[in-house]
């Protein structure tokens, strides 16, 4: 089975230079993850925070995009389901995932989280910068999104409400 990232880095001679160089660096794991996406979030001009979202926002609303998502977020998501990736591989993913407009399912975080049955409204909170965010819920911690740090939140409003 073909993998659709590795063919994407591929296809792309300056991601991969820009992956090569980092990867053959003295770098640790994490830091050539941090530069990854700075060079990359550059390259193809996406937003690398959630404040950098607000540059695309006539893109968005012109193709039908409701939820604007940032890499940092799509990494801080990507990490709550797999806490013990490698974080250059997270990053990747991250930045393959905004570039194509695809990403984690907010559904299956509050799933994973709460459990399938949980029918209330739900607050997920990003706090963290660059690699090392990481995603809350204000209502376990009993602080609103902003007392716990977060930079940016989505809500999630049940349906069965």
């Amino acid at each position: 089975m073909k993998n659709p990232i590795q063919d994407w880095i591929d296809s792309n001679n300056e991601v991969t230079d820009i992956l090569n160089k980092i990867e053959n660096s003295e770098l640790s794991p994490h830091d050539q993850a941090e530069l990854a996406m700075d060079k990359l979030c550059a390259l193809l001009d996406l937003p690398k925070m959630p404040e950098d979202t607000t540059r695309y926002e006539d893109f968005y609303e012109k193709n039908g995009i409701e939820e604007c998502r940032s890499v940092f977020v799509e990494n801080a998501l990507l990490k709550y389901f797999h806490p013990n990736e490698d974080p250059r591989s997270l990053i990747i993913t991250a930045i393959y995932n905004v570039n194509n407009m695809i990403g984690v399912d907010l559904d299956e975080v509050v799933i994973k989280e709460f459990g399938e049955k949980f029918t209330g409204d739900c607050i997920i909170g990003y706090r963290g910068n660059g690699i090392d965010g990481e995603v809350v819920f204000p209502q376990k911690e009993g602080k609103n999104w902003v007392d716990l740090g977060c930079i940016a939140a989505n809500k999630i409003i049940s349906l069965d409400n």
